[in-house]
């Protein structure tokens, strides 16, 4: 027994399934992916083995690990005296920061897990409107409070007619009553998002979305869908809210609203914001910010909320991003990858989708069709993708069982094209399977 599979045994002891979050359990190798250190592009194994990282501690990585920046903001934290639950002259200067990239961010508030600032959000968004309702979009993950942990992944048999989706809870424990909030639509279906509007516009506090579905596996939205989003909240006085956990700082300084060309009323910003640091942010309308206490009657607080570490983190983070040829760069460097694997997957013969946005990506095998919304996705076969990514972390390149991967800055195109040699004798492992 190796020393993953024996530090595995012993965590089932002390941590429910071995894991302290369900995601980082690994299909593929049956255990999570344990690991001794990360710098740059790469992490590696407790026996010192190197891996090129295409997980990027989800998307939240976004520089890579270890990056100086982060590391010198971490250390000046730490010289501070390792402050939380006060302000200093940082948090001021990070809102101020986002005042001046993200297109909606007139004010903002910083939390931790997007899980958190989300929560917090929803109930800022039901002050401002004085209404109960949130409409969401089946198949986009806001989070696992129980208020919005409904359908990001429901069982077909479970989530209603395609026309018409029930809320299904992700989650046992939450109580029943609280799907009478929630009101569900498919992805890029302009026609039954009108009628939600003209039904329930009377009781919708928010309609929330990812505006580049990156939790189905990178489902891009249609030609006009997102401005149809604004057009109806505008006419229903509705609040547009879009979730960036993942889309923040990853297609464009300013994210999704910057990259789509539509300003939302209120965002969350995440991942890739701390750089991973654990910080996420909550930014919007002054007229919608201002219901925080104290200015207003929306609970907001918290003793590790916005935390020195992550601050200094954060600003870090930006300025790296703010970089002229930061996305150039990427961009490049993105085009140059997927037109790579692209060839593999054709050459393969294998029916697979690669849809991409930014340097993170979703990959379905067992379809050979652009995917528009999660009921696209259902078909993808699970088995030949656990095939795939164990085949990869055998040759050294890092994937977790997801529906997005992704590198980081830190990569280089030489990095890249290793990763590429190693896609392609995985894909012989497919072929052969299948």
């Amino acid at each position: 027994m190796n020393k993953a599979d024996q530090l595995y045994e012993f965590a089932k002891t002390v941590l429910p399934g071995g894991i302290c979050a369900s995601a980082r359990s690994n299909p593929a190798i049956n255990r999570p992916f344990y690991v001794s250190r990360g710098d740059g592009a790469y992490v590696y194994d407790l026996d010192g083995k190197e891996y090129i990282d295409m997980c990027i501690s989800h998307g939240a990585s976004f520089l890579g690990h270890n990056h100086p920046k982060i590391r010198e903001a971490t250390i000046k934290a730490l010289d501070m005296g390792i402050l939380c639950a006060y302000e200093t002259e940082y948090h001021s200067a990070l809102a101020k920061r986002l005042s001046e990239i993200i297109p909606c961010g007139e004010m903002s508030r910083f939390c931790g897990s997007g899980t958190e600032t989300l929560m917090h959000a929803i109930r800022l968004a039901r002050t401002a409107t004085g209404r109960q309702k949130i409409l969401k979009i089946e198949g986009h993950f806001h989070g696992y409070a129980d208020e919005l942990n409904f359908s990001w992944a429901p069982p077909l048999d479970k989530a209603g007619s395609a026309d018409a989706p029930q809320p299904y809870p992700q989650s046992s424990g939450i109580p029943p009553a609280l799907a009478n909030d929630i009101l569900v639509v498919p992805f890029n279906n302009t026609g039954l998002l009108e009628q939600a509007f003209e039904k329930h516009h009377q009781e919708l506090a928010v309609l929330v979305l990812e505006p580049i579905n990156y939790d189905a596996g990178c489902l891009l939205p249609d030609a006009g869908y997102i401005e149809k989003c604004r057009q109806l909240c505008d006419e229903y006085d509705v609040i547009l809210f879009f979730d960036e956990v993942l889309t923040a700082f990853r297609v464009a300084l300013g994210g999704a609203q910057e990259y789509l060309g539509v300003t939302p009323d209120l965002c969350v910003l995440g991942k890739a914001f701390g750089a991973g640091t654990p910080i996420s942010a909550i930014s919007g309308k002054r007229e919608i910010m201002s219901h925080m206490r104290p200015t207003g009657t929306s609970e907001h607080s918290g003793t590790y909320l916005a935390h020195l570490t992550t601050v200094l983190s954060a600003l870090a983070a930006i300025e790296v991003y703010s970089q002229p040829d930061f996305y150039t760069r990427m961009n490049t460097m993105s085009e140059r990858f997927f037109e790579g694997f692209q060839g593999l997957i054709d050459q393969s013969g294998l029916p697979i989708q690669l849809q991409s946005a930014g340097a993170r990506f979703g990959l379905h095998f067992g379809i050979d069709h652009t995917l528009k919304n999660y009921r696209d996705t259902v078909a993808r076969n699970t088995q030949l993708e656990r095939i795939f990514i164990k085949g990869c972390i055998e040759r050294g390149v890092y994937f977790h069982v997801a529906l997005h991967h992704g590198f980081s800055a830190a990569h280089t195109n030489d990095d890249l094209d290793r990763v590429l040699e190693v896609i392609e004798q995985s894909l012989e492992d497919v072929k052969r399977a299948s």
